[in-house]
């Protein structure tokens, strides 16, 4: 894979304190980039930069900002903070997920579905004006191994079942993710590009606070996992990959084959049911 420096361009990190957001947020630092860190605490922003800092990742400036997507108010008033500390925004990565999150949001929304999709479109709806202020801008969204992809077949376009078991949640929450870029690809051809990325095996604290057996996967996971996320700097930063929206790539930088599902219909639909629960 191809991986360019990145200096003068701007990138902000949703979910850039932990996990696949910092590595994300180490490398587009690594290449020149300035980058922004996006989390919902104070502190957990800070430490983020201070880390990267202290590793002496990239010559880019790093910063943190705090704001939550998790609404429509929200959303917009991370966006507008955005709008505050820079004039472009060459690249939205947003990485924020959950696993078995449990409860719902005020507005009856499953918080497992709402951290894993409904935050994305809202921030990324949010920002679409600074991307499109930006040429070339990109926005790349966080998504899971090609092998659960296939598996992939009709789930709800209609809203959210709020009883459904959270593997469901997180298959639709994928599923909904791979029909936004699909959407916005179609509807927006002259806008930023939009795909879907696995990160492959990233060190994580995302298993820490789980049952014992997913700790254990976790930690075992972790000897095996890498600290860079290559995948990321390729799209982010290689100027051939102009113009290619609307798709999903593995952690090689190979296209993966969406399921059937993922239709212009679909998307349409998709996008309509996400307005309507964005609140």
């Amino acid at each position: 894979m191809d991986v360019e420096r990145m200096d003068g361009r701007t990138v902000a990190v949703f979910g850039g304190s932990s996990g696949v957001g910092l590595a994300v947020a180490k490398g587009m630092a690594r290449l020149g980039a300035r980058t922004i860190v996006i989390s919902r605490s104070v502190t957990n922003g800070q430490r983020a930069v201070d880390t990267i800092h202290t590793h002496g990742r990239g010559s880019g400036l790093v910063e943190s900002i705090v704001g939550d997507p998790s609404t429509r108010t929200g959303a917009e008033l991370l966006a507008t903070a955005l709008t505050e500390r820079t004039d472009r925004l060459d690249a939205l990565v947003s990485t924020a997920g959950s696993i078995g999150e449990t409860g719902r949001t005020a507005a009856g929304v499953p918080r497992v579905f709402a951290t894993n999709y409904l935050v994305h479109f809202q921030l990324l709806r949010s920002v679409l004006p600074m991307l499109d202020r930006t040429p070339g801008s990109r926005a790349l969204m966080v998504g899971v191994a090609p092998a659960l992809v296939k598996r992939i077949r009709n789930v709800r376009l209609d809203g959210v079942d709020p009883n459904a078991s959270a593997a469901a949640l997180m298959t639709q929450a994928v599923a909904w993710k791979l029909l936004l870029a699909r959407h916005l690809a179609d509807i927006r051809p002259e806008g930023p590009t939009v795909n879907v990325f696995h990160p492959g095996l990233i060190r994580s604290n995302l298993l820490a606070t789980q049952s014992l057996p997913l700790r254990l996967v976790g930690s075992i996971s972790n000897m095996f996992a890498k600290e860079r996320c290559t995948v990321v700097e390729h799209l982010a930063s290689s100027r051939s990959l102009a113009g290619i929206s609307g798709r999903m790539v593995d952690d090689h930088g190979r296209e993966v084959a969406l399921p059937a599902i993922v239709t212009a219909e679909n998307a349409t639909a998709v996008w309509t049911t996400s307005e309507r629960m964005a609140r």
